[in-house]
């Protein structure tokens, strides 16, 4: 079982989220940062082609059209798929910094859909989220 957030659960997302339905023109990249984890603050850009995540970089390298912070409990909740990102931000569970329509409407397509969710779920029976 990978620990969330670690280098071995990056890559687990990487593979999953390549697997993703091709969803033609949505594109975009956003960034993911994580503060207060047992890890200290991570963060990770993926990179969005024809709806299928293309490229998972570790860290701060690259540029992202939005940067979306999480607290750790908030990112938990979400990527075990307990929480909607839309009331996330609506509640102030999240910050988003940059192109916010590109994260929210362009790349909803994506994280929005039932293969993200189901992805994230099966991702999270594999999670050590202790």
């Amino acid at each position: 079982m990978a620990g969330f957030l670690s280098a071995d659960w990056l890559a687990e997302l990487a593979v999953g989220a390549s697997g993703l339905a091709d969803r033609p023109g949505v594109a975009g990249s956003v960034r993911f940062v994580v503060t207060g984890t047992p890890l200290g603050r991570v963060e990770f850009l993926l990179v969005v082609a024809d709806g299928r995540v293309v490229d998972l970089v570790p860290g701060r390298a690259g540029d992202a059209d939005a940067t979306v912070t999480w607290k750790y409990p908030e990112a938990v909740s979400w990527f075990r798929g307990d929480l909607d990102p839309d009331v996330a931000y609506m509640t102030g569970r999240c910050k988003v910094e940059g192109d916010y329509a590109a994260f929210v409407f362009g790349l909803r397509p994506v994280f929005g859909s039932r293969d993200w969710s189901g992805m994230l779920a099966d991702l999270a029976e594999r999670t050590d989220f202790g």
